[in-house]
């Protein structure tokens, strides 16, 4: 949407728990897209002291809002008005520095893009860059495929392997060690992932062949996110079958199961649409670094 002579102007707010029926309300416009959003609404109820909300409205109707995350640095925009988000733009590259030194933008291409055309000129370009795919799964899209009742959330005894995994993962997919970047974080995660009932994983004699992660979860969808194979072990169909079966399971919790992909990364989109998943958006992720110089752009 862009605005004419007509339109009305714009107005700027930070939002609190009084706003969190508006904005569940904002955000169920697509609770398959914002199912991360919405599970934060849901989580904290806007109530979290670092972590801020603001909303763009026009003649106080809601037509974008940005999260940003003071601890996890994730800035998250949504919404499909031009002019409004330039608006949040500017208020949120007035408040880069109380991001952490890392930090990264993930949303919707559009709103992404316009986000960052307005953060400041001294602000480092990103680290590294990726365009994406936003794709969902709807049950009567599910191709059948055999079940695979291996397939286990992870437990205390997994933590060796999802500690390499899981470093291997970030490598290939940001290009960075997270035993370099925070050992220390990155263990606690790890330690998380065994415990939380959220990473799911295939491991037999061969070893780890398979890992991936639920990062948010509605009523209306659930969002699958670190999806791994072994490198030995890719090609063989593992995790057609492995993705196929956790998305059944939640399906059973869920409408609708969704991921993002990087838009170059043939192999994995071949997988998501051998399960049936169908593209909904264009998706982005920028990561920012302001101790490092950004990395060459691959798409190998």
């Amino acid at each position: 949407m862009t605005a004419d002579p007509a339109t009305p102007p714009i107005a700027i707010d930070r939002l609190g728990p009084l706003d969190v029926p508006e904005v569940i309300r904002f955000l169920d416009e697509d609770p398959v897209v914002n199912v991360y959003l919405l599970a934060l609404v849901l989580r904290d109820a806007l109530a979290r002291p670092r972590d801020e909300w603001w909303a763009a409205r026009r003649a106080g109707h809601m037509t974008a809002l940005v999260h940003m995350g003071a601890g996890s640095g994730a800035v998250l925009p949504f919404g499909d008005d031009d002019e409004a988000l330039r608006a949040l733009g500017r208020m949120a590259a007035g408040r880069l520095d109380l991001l952490p030194a890392r930090f990264q933008v993930i949303g919707p291409a559009l709103a992404v893009d316009h986000l960052r055309a307005c953060f400041p000129g001294p602000t480092p370009p990103p680290r590294l860059e990726r365009r994406q795919l936003y794709l969902a799964l709807a049950a009567d899209l599910r191709h059948a495929i055999a079940p695979l009742p291996e397939l286990r959330q992870a437990r205390r005894e997994d933590y060796a392997m999802l500690y390499e995994s899981g470093a291997a993962l970030r490598a290939e997919e940001l290009l960075e060690d997270p035993r370099d970047v925070d050992a220390i974080a990155y263990a606690r995660r790890v330690e998380e992932d065994c415990r939380d009932g959220f990473t799911y994983v295939w491991r037999d004699a061969r070893g780890l062949v398979f890992r991936a992660s639920v990062s948010a979860l509605t009523a209306d969808a659930a969002q699958v996110s670190g999806v791994w194979t072994a490198p030995e072990h890719r090609g063989h169909g593992i995790a057609t079958r492995a993705l196929a079966e956790l998305c059944s399971r939640l399906l059973a919790r869920s409408r609708e199961v969704c991921l993002f992909v990087n838009d170059f990364n043939v192999p994995a989109l071949a997988v998501y649409r051998r399960i049936g998943f169908r593209e909904r958006l264009a998706w982005a992720s920028a990561f920012f670094d302001r101790r490092r110089p950004p990395l060459p752009i691959s798409r190998a």
